[in-house]
């Protein structure tokens, strides 16, 4: 007999990794052989099967929905942010966010991090371009360099991370998490050397830093953390990436010390007005490479949220 009644909406119209499919939706119901599932392909379906739900799995969710679900205490969505499901909800209802992305988003970071330092993003092109030379190999000395042995620096050293510093450090980075507190104990991909900081250190870290990586969340604490005088401290050879949040950086500071040869490069995948606005600055801003919010889209991306929704709901 089922014990309890999951209903799933989680579609999109755009990006195919993100919209649920019936294979998926057949593993997970053989993970959760106790539930019943429900799977509901637009909003319609979805409202008319919440009054007997006991777990709603969603991209979104209104506040004025929770009159329609009685039953209702958990409401999960596979998004990493938590102002992604802006409700209160009702006594007894738990909110859930995904938690698995860090393995997907550090493969991105890592991508990033090598085309900037072996020069194969800005120069990608370098041999198509009409005006091009025939060889243009002397483009790239003095350009390239070698990610063994950087320093690397990452904002924010929760899940995502701490994925972004173990795929780096095969690569010989010298590695500096930064969090809320210090750690007494470093993760076991560590080496001597690497250190996990407070963040009452990042102002000493950064002089030191060849590769910033922001993994931060949304919140009060966060916004305007990488700001004018913060990136001044940067060296001229540092590469700023953002994957977390975009209310973390200034980014008109973050487009005059581009434009100013003040820093060497920036990755930014997420901006404080998402989609980004077409008169932003940083659409021109040169040695500024602009992803469409996007570091976490892989194949296997709601397969890795379902098998962990399944571990939650199989003990919770």
């Amino acid at each position: 007999m089922k014990n309890f009644r999951i209903v799933l909406w989680i579609t999109h119209k755009t990006v195919a990794e993100w919209h649920l499919t019936p294979q998926q939706v057949a593993t997970f119901a053989a993970a959760l052989p106790q539930a019943e599932i429900v799977h509901c392909q637009d909003q319609e379906e979805f409202l008319a099967a919440l009054p007997e739900a006991d777990v709603a799995l969603v991209w979104r969710f209104r506040q004025e929905w929770f009159a329609l679900a009685p039953g209702l205490r958990f409401l999960g969505t596979p998004a990493a942010g938590q102002e992604y499901l802006a409700v209160t909800p009702p006594p007894g209802v738990r909110l859930g966010f995904g938690s698995f992305h860090g393995a997907i988003m550090a493969e991105t970071v890592l991508a990033l991090m090598l085309g900037l330092a072996r020069r194969v993003i800005p120069f990608a092109r370098t041999m198509q371009a009409p005006d091009a030379a025939s060889w243009p190999r002397e483009s790239f000395s003095g350009t390239a360099r070698r990610l063994h042995g950087a320093r690397v620096t990452v904002l924010g050293f929760g899940k995502i991370g701490q994925w972004v510093g173990r795929l780096a450090k095969p690569f010989g980075v010298r590695l500096t998490g930064i969090r809320r507190q210090a750690a007494a104990t470093l993760p076991n991909f560590c080496e001597t050397g690497d250190r996990v900081l407070g963040i009452e250190a990042l102002d000493s870290v950064l002089p030191e830093t060849d590769y910033l990586v922001l993994a931060l969340p949304d919140t009060a604490e966060t916004t305007g953390l990488l700001d004018a005088r913060r990136l001044a401290l940067l060296p001229r050879q540092a590469v700023v990436i953002n994957v977390g949040r975009g209310n973390a950086i200034d980014e008109t500071a973050l487009a005059a010390a581009l434009r100013g040869e003040r820093l060497a490069a920036a990755a930014l995948d997420v901006f404080a007005t998402e989609p980004l606005p077409d008169d932003s600055p940083l659409r021109t801003t040169p040695n500024c490479f602009l992803y469409p919010h996007s570091s976490a889209i892989a194949p296997d991306y709601l397969d890795l949220y379902l098998v962990e929704m399944a571990e939650h709901l199989s003990v919770g």
